[in-house]
């Protein structure tokens, strides 16, 4: 294992066991807009009888939502805390049946081409070297099935300064995406579309404790929509995208 997957593994192994990212959860308040989008996504991708590929199993894994709604997932991370937890979770909720989890390196993929119709994750390709995982992505992935992932963006100049302020909440080998990294995914696939989310709606954050939270996230989101639309190249400008990647 490369050093940098060594860091990786023992980074998310003491956060899933300790979980460190509590701290951040004021920031996820929000977060419920880009979450809402992307099981949309997935359950649409997903919906009869479909095979299913979750990247990182831990925290914020989609496997609860799918099997929820009667979908299969094998799920994988690199971490073995993530994996049991995973484990533990679908026992608890009866849900055995439709989840698997094996603890594998997501640059390289333990399974036959062309063996999924969905492969999704959630903040996962920005600790991945995008090269590799865009090609193993690519190669399991059935004839016309889909890709989908909800990933932080880099260009932000206020975003990123918070982020230089807090080091321990990430990996040092982590890197928000950049358009540069998007567009490296168009060589690999056909379809690539960018969803952007969170712009406006980042100043909802410290009204999260109060009764008008809802109410003021759903009109920012509505000026970050039109925003967007007006003016797309301030999508890079967000905080969150989801991608849509097909063959």
């Amino acid at each position: 294992m490369s050093s940098s997957k060594q860091r990786e593994k023992i980074f998310h192994d003491i956060a899933f066991s300790d979980n460190t990212r509590s701290v951040t959860d004021k920031y996820y308040s929000i977060f419920s807009i880009v979450q809402k989008y992307y099981n949309k996504k997935l359950f649409e991708a997903a919906i009869g009888g479909k095979s299913v590929l979750e990247i990182g199993c831990g925290q914020g894994s989609a496997t609860p939502f799918l099997a929820k709604n009667g979908i299969s997932v094998i799920g994988i991370d690199i971490s073995d805390v993530a994996v049991n937890q995973s484990r533990s979770m679908a026992a608890k909720l009866g849900y055995s049946e439709l989840l698997g989890f094996e603890v594998m390196d997501a640059e390289n993929l333990q399974f036959p081409d062309n063996s999924f119709d969905l492969v999704c994750g959630s903040g996962i390709l920005h600790h991945l070297n995008l090269d590799k995982a865009y090609f193993e992505i690519s190669r399991v992935l059935k004839k016309g099935g889909k890709a989908v992932f909800i990933e932080p963006l880099g260009h932000n100049p206020v975003i990123n300064t918070y982020r230089l302020l807090t080091p321990k909440l990430r990996t040092e080998d982590e890197h928000p995406l950049l358009a540069k990294d998007i567009n490296k995914a168009r060589r690999i696939f056909n379809s690539v579309e960018a969803r952007y989310f969170h712009l406006t709606t980042l100043a909802c954050i410290p009204f999260r404790k109060f009764g008008f939270f809802t109410t003021l996230l759903q009109t920012l989101d509505t000026v970050d929509t039109t925003i967007f639309k007006l003016i797309p190249p301030a999508g890079l400008l967000a905080w969150t995208v989801v991608l849509e990647l097909q063959h």
